[in-house]
Order: structure tokens, then sequence, then C-alpha cells
């Protein structure tokens, strides 16, 4: 079955919550549809650093090694606000009002992008443990017609795990059990079936 690289469309996202020590993970649910329909994800940094030697006047050796800064960019619609509380640290008070401030800190989140390439084969991309925080929170007035309602833009900073011995930050799985082994790996300690 032929299978390619271009990406065509982004169907949903499952995302894990780890545990205070970031190591295993508590708990993941899905952005789908109308509970955090996915619009769209910018995954940066994936280039990996460039170092050169010169030597007589000219390049002689290079090496590109590993990843840059890695980051997301990710506009979700309607996420469920008790979910979107736990990916963003916030704290309720007695009121019920939730907080986010100087004295709250995101936990650790993995999560797995479902979209498909050309052939319409399902594609998995898998980023195994960062952060992340609202970009921005935009309200604007109505106009006389409907207007779309803004998406929630979140940024994420993602850093690698050890796994199988190696360092990963980033994954891609195209086949049911290449997805299986993502989704046990992306989301370690979880016992719960495969959402997507």
């Amino acid at each position: 079955m032929a299978k390619g690289a271009t990406l065509v469309g982004f169907e949903e996202v499952e995302v894990g919550i780890f545990d205070a020590a970031g190591s295993k993970t508590l708990e993941t649910f899905v952005w789908k549809d109308e509970d955090g329909g996915t619009i769209k994800l910018g995954i940066s940094g994936l280039e990996p650093d460039e170092v050169k030697m010169r030597a007589s006047n000219k390049n002689v050796w290079v090496s590109k090694r590993g990843t840059s800064d890695v980051k997301t960019s990710f506009e979700t619609f309607n996420p469920p606000l008790e979910e979107l509380d736990k990916v963003l640290g916030a704290v309720a008070d007695s009121n019920g009002i939730s907080w986010v401030g100087d004295d709250t800190e995101a936990p650790y989140v993995s999560m797995i992008c479902k979209s498909s390439d050309i052939f319409g084969n399902p594609v998995y991309l898998g980023l195994v443990k960062g952060k992340m925080g609202l970009d921005s929170i935009d309200l604007n007035t109505t106009e006389e017609k409907d207007k779309e309602p803004e998406s929630t833009k979140l940024t994420g900073s993602w850093i690698s795990r050890e796994i199988e011995g190696e360092s990963r930050i980033y994954g891609r799985a195209v086949t049911p059990e290449q997805y299986t082994a993502l989704r046990n790996t992306i989301f370690p300690g979880l016992t719960e079936p495969s959402a997507l």
C-alpha cells in the first residue's frame, strides 16, 4: 500500500497528563468535533542543529544532529473547560473560580495527533513530553451577520524522553501496529484502551 509524507486534514488529538514526577500518564482525553475540535497544529524546531567546520578556506565537515527548540502552535475549537484547565495547570478556589498565576504550573503533557496522507491512510504524530499554555484570549464584538467563534490557541514547548535507550521527542506511525506501539510509548503507564 502506497504511503505519502504529505498530510491532509487534522481529525483529532489525544492529550495525556503526566503525574507530578513527569514519568507516568495519569489520564488522557480526546479533543474532536464540538468537544475540542482540531483546527490547526504547527510543529517547529524539528530541523537538526547544524555545526560546520572550516579548514583551508572552505567548509570541510558538517553535522546535523538532534532537533532545535521544538515548539507547537495549536488551534482547537471549544475544548472542555475542565480538560483545558488540567492542561494549563489552572487551580480552582473555594468559589470554583479557575485561576492561573505565578503560583500555578502547567503539568507535563504528551499528545498524539491524527491526520491522513494523500492516499487516505491514517498518520499519527506523537510528541513525547512538553508543556502547553494559552497563547491569547480574543474577545470580539458580534457583527450584524453571524461571526464564527474564536478558536482556542495553545502554544507548546517540547523536550525529549529516553525511549528504548535513545533520546526521542517526536514520532510518526502509519500502521495500526505502529499506532499501538506509539500510543503505549507516548502515554507511559496508561492502562485504558485507545481513544483514537
